[in-house]
């Protein structure tokens, strides 16, 4: 049986990845989803997650629209379309309940149930990522680290023994795979990624600074770090020409 897609990488992924999925059933009250979702709202959605998580565990059972809606400086009128996407709704004048909407979220994102990765490239940042905690709390575990080096096989890495590359297949249908999150260099990226999808993984994050081509049916999410801080970087730029140019102009 082919590993269920998570939304939680498609959330994240261009729209022209988004492939949509049977969510698992429950008891929580929900409207049918619509069909064609909006970029922005799939990204918002797993932050929800995280906002609702916290207020959970500080012993808050409702929440309102207004008060999610300001941690993305949006109006309240935006979180309740958000939130209909999912097929939840809220009560009046109570808002929402805190467990039930997180737990639509989970069933809409797919991190109800575990979603089982493999890291290939055992370099630095597979190491950060490997021994990051919070992938837990989204349903998404780790359970081999790959790489091509003899010098890095057999050495411990997240509590897991880094694998040759050689054994992707094996593992592949023993941990029945779902994502593959790829370390490698970029000259690598695309054949790792072409490998990965021919042993039937249809979801790819990857960190390597490049563009993956990928078919439809594959979800791929480019994670690329030097892009991010080019974007700060223009955003500091852009303060100091406006801060220059009053100055200018006071004088």
């Amino acid at each position: 049986m082919p590993p269920v897609l998570p939304r939680m990488l498609l959330a994240l992924a261009p729209p022209t990845a988004y492939n949509p999925f049977c969510p698992v059933r429950s008891r929580v009250e929900r409207k049918k989803p619509k069909a064609t979702i909006p970029v922005q709202t799939l990204r918002r959605i797993p932050f929800y997650h995280q906002i609702l998580s916290e207020l959970e565990a500080r012993g808050d059972t409702y929440v309102s629209s207004h008060y999610l809606a300001g941690f993305f400086k949006i109006d309240d009128t935006q979180v309740r379309k958000d939130v209909s996407v999912i097929g939840y709704k809220g009560k009046p004048k109570s808002g929402y309940q805190i467990r039930g909407l997180k737990q639509a979220i989970g069933e809409f994102l797919g991190i109800n149930v575990e979603n089982t990765a493999i890291l290939i490239g055992a370099g630095k940042l597979a190491s950060a990522l490997s021994e990051y905690a919070g992938f837990a709390e989204f349903g998404l575990r780790i359970k081999a680290i790959l790489d091509s080096d003899p010098k890095k096989i057999g050495k411990i890495m997240g509590g897991l023994t880094i694998l040759s590359i050689d054994s992707l297949p094996r593992v592949v249908r023993s941990f029945d795979i779902g994502i593959a999150i790829l370390t490698v260099p970029k000259e690598a990226a695309q054949q790792v990624c072409d490998l990965v999808m021919s042993l039937g993984i249809k979801a790819v994050w990857n960190f390597a600074p490049t563009q993956l081509r990928v078919p439809p049916d594959v979800a791929v999410r480019n994670e690329n770090l030097a892009v991010g801080v080019a974007v700060l970087s223009h955003h500091l730029k852009k303060k100091e020409t406006s801060a220059e140019g009053q100055t200018t102009a006071e004088n």
